[in-house]
């Protein structure tokens, strides 16, 4: 498991203590609000947490190239050193510049930092989720859009039937919020196994086991 993955479960404390508070609130009209509150904020920490990871992997897999470059026993040339360099600097800048963790912007980051698609392990069948990669990315989209919604003050997306109450207007609900939590701890776990894999085979670089 890699440090980043490592730090994007302790990011999702917070989301869990949201939903702690929640299970604390009695009903009623009042807390209904404070309610929405904690849902929105718990889709919002939870799309950041993902962003973080997406970063933070980049990141770590950089450094561990930088440290196996530097090996003296690998006695990489001066030339390929300064290549890297080079390299490195184009792709910190690119994590930078990330700020919207959607599907595609996800791949291309990853596509041309390490040659990498993170989209075949995304195919999630398990119990009543019988999803392709494709019905995972449009999910992961949904989720991104509703954080900006949220984080913009727009409307939540009146247009996906899954957000949508008995009244025909899109909220969040606890069960979303575990259903956004329960997404993203996924894309994470899969991304993270899958690119290891990469690193390990097209790189020869390891991330912590």
């Amino acid at each position: 498991m890699s440090e980043a993955r490592s730090s994007f479960e302790t990011q999702l404390g917070l989301v869990d203590q949201l939903i702690a508070i929640h299970g604390k609130l009695r009903a009623g009209r009042g807390r209904r609000y404070e309610q929405d509150a904690l849902h929105r904020a718990g889709v919002v920490l939870t799309v950041a947490a993902w962003q973080a990871y997406v970063e933070k992997v980049i990141r770590e897999a950089l450094d561990l190239i930088d440290v196996q470059m530097r090996d003296p026993l690998a006695a990489s040339p001066a030339w390929s050193m300064h290549i890297f360099q080079l390299r490195r600097s184009a792709i910190l800048n690119a994590v930078k510049k990330f700020n919207t963790p959607d599907d595609v912007k996800v791949r291309d980051l990853f596509q041309d930092s390490f040659d990498f698609s993170p989209w075949p392990s995304w195919e999630w069948c398990q119990g009543r989720r019988q999803w392709n990669q494709s019905e995972t990315r449009r999910r992961t989209n949904t989720w991104v859009l509703v954080r900006h919604s949220i984080a913009h003050g727009f409307e939540l997306p009146g247009d996906v039937d899954w957000l949508q109450g008995d009244n025909g207007q899109a909220r969040l609900t606890l069960n979303l919020l575990n259903e956004c939590r329960k997404h993203f701890v996924f894309l994470v776990q899969q991304t993270d196994r899958a690119f290891a894999a990469h690193l390990r085979v097209s790189h020869g670089v390891a991330l912590p086991a």
